[in-house]
């Protein structure tokens, strides 16, 4: 594949490089912040948002897309359960669990404390989004108490998708009281590929 992944910062763009890492896969990186919902960009991704992953010319956009297409297409690394497979439905299951009721609320929280401008933002939401985040981590840290990994029992890019928002979690504080989480995290951030801020 000839790709090149549009980036910024420790955004979601950290799950597409840390995917291409694991698949050793080459790609040019651009990441310029100047970008952002620029004309040029926008020709890539309708919001003009990051990450974009241009492949063999092709756009594809939303990071979770991003990164199951490339563990699909690369040759001689097995990271993703095969399409068809009880596994694969166990990605998108936790996929979609990870988008509705972890992320969302994350970045409901991101949009009212630093996205918006300050005169926009609905600082009121953020305990209800803490209080609906835990309720999803909850479940997580039930099955991840016993289950090191998310599919099939092995480091999968399901671990790479959901592992990023129980970081952005980790990070403002959410995860201390789900032990089973932060020993998952402590695992992913043990591999040699692994990109997520500590």
């Amino acid at each position: 594949m000839d790709i090149t992944l549009y980036e910024v910062g420790t955004s979601r763009s950290l799950r597409c490089r840390w995917t291409l890492k694991e698949l050793g896969l080459d790609y040019q990186s651009i990441e310029d912040r100047s970008l952002l919902r620029s004309d040029e960009l926008k020709q890539f991704h309708p919001l003009g948002k990051m990450p974009v992953a241009l492949i063999d010319g092709q756009p594809l956009f939303e990071s979770s897309a991003i990164c199951t297409y490339f563990a699909d297409h690369a040759d001689g690394v097995d990271l993703i359960a095969k399409p068809g497979t009880w596994g694969r439905a166990k990605h998108d299951q936790w996929v979609s669990f990870n988008l509705s009721e972890l992320e969302a609320w994350l970045w409901s929280t991101a949009v009212n404390t630093f996205v918006l401008p300050e005169e926009e933002r609905i600082p009121e939401c953020i305990p209800q989004n803490q209080k609906m985040f835990k309720k999803g981590a909850l479940v997580l840290d039930r099955f991840l108490a016993e289950n090191e990994y998310l599919v099939e029992d092995r480091f999968t890019v399901t671990d790479i998708i959901v592992g990023y928002s129980l970081n952005w979690a980790r990070r403002q504080g959410l995860t201390e009281s789900f032990p089973a989480i932060d020993s998952y995290l402590k695992r992913l951030f043990s591999r040699e590929n692994c990109v997520l801020p500590e």
